[in-house]
């Protein structure tokens, strides 16, 4: 996997020459197929090309790469901050501010690629809550229009974990609260559990549609998929079961292609990549813009791109 401001390897994946794509377009106001192969150093010159390649010199994966940014367009429905030229060779950044999950798409493009382990906090942010405020969102607009969200994972409403979940089993009213099992309870962080949203019923009884989330910036999520179980959650931490058990969602910075989706679905649960968050993250609110916005613009600057 690579890291920004490097470059991919010659192995690797479509999803990450597609990023890679979208970083020089960002960096250099264009990216085409010849300036992405130019940037991983496979352009042999000569003193016909002056330096471009003929068309069958453009590797094959570096064309898929943008048949992946043409599946991102479209499912990002209208949230994709590039754009093609009328021949649709060459990638833009779009220059427009209208659409804020522009800017959702470009902080979950660098969270993504750039080591979040060593540069996750930039401008006094840590951009891996910036995900779980995201997530929240994406979740909430998903289950519908009456639906709720709740951020567990950094909750700033509850200061210890046996608050949160007394919390959370209040607003979901379900649970009953929290149950002390084990002498680590109560110095547990959040178990895992990210996100939580919920539709609720006016009848305001228990059996709800109730999804347990956990968010993963960065690249090495994949072996993380299946550590959240919310049935074994409420399990150990809730005083009852609730009556349905809530469904498992996974939340990730990074673009997926189609090649592995059913497999990584399969183990992650309800799979949210970049692209089905921006699907869902419509009329973000001023505080989180503001967030990312700040966070994207210092992250961007400490690595080389126009902010």
């Amino acid at each position: 996997m690579f890291r920004w401001p490097g470059v991919p390897s010659p192995r690797a994946y479509m999803h990450e020459l597609a990023d890679f794509a979208e970083l020089l377009s960002w960096k250099q106001g264009s990216a085409s197929a010849t300036t992405v192969v130019r940037d991983l150093g496979r352009l042999a010159e000569n003193e016909y090309s002056e330096g471009v390649p003929e068309e069958e010199e453009i590797p094959r994966d570096v064309e898929d790469a943008f048949r992946e940014i043409e599946r991102r367009i479209e499912a990002s429905n209208g949230g994709y901050p590039f754009e093609f030229n009328a021949n649709g060779t060459v990638l833009y950044p779009i220059q427009s501010t209208d659409d804020a999950r522009y800017l959702a798409y470009k902080y979950m493009l660098l969270s993504t690629r750039i080591d979040m382990k060593k540069s996750k906090i930039h401008a006094g942010l840590d951009g891996t809550e910036l995900l779980e405020r995201l997530a929240a969102v994406a979740a909430r607009q998903y289950l519908g229009e009456r639906a709720e969200s709740m951020i567990f994972g950094t909750s700033e409403d509850s200061p210890d974990f046996p608050a949160k979940i007394n919390l959370l089993c209040h607003r979901l009213e379900e649970g009953g609260g929290f149950v002390e099992r084990g002498a680590n309870a109560r110095r547990m962080k959040d178990d895992k559990l990210d996100v939580v949203a919920w539709t609720p019923f006016a009848d305001r009884r228990e059996a709800k549609l109730i999804a347990f989330g956990q968010c993963k910036t960065g690249t090495n999520w994949i072996s993380q998929v299946t550590q959240l179980q919310p049935d074994k959650f409420c399990s150990k931490w809730f005083q009852s079961q609730p009556a349905v058990n809530p469904v498992r969602m996974f939340f990730i910075s990074e673009a997926l292609s189609s090649v592995d989706w059913r497999n990584q679905s399969v183990d992650a649960g309800l799979l949210f990549d970049r692209c089905r968050i921006i699907d869902y993250c419509v009329g973000l609110d001023g505080a989180i813009l503001q967030s990312l916005g700040n966070w994207t613009t210092a992250a961007a600057k400490a690595t080389g791109l126009p902010s």
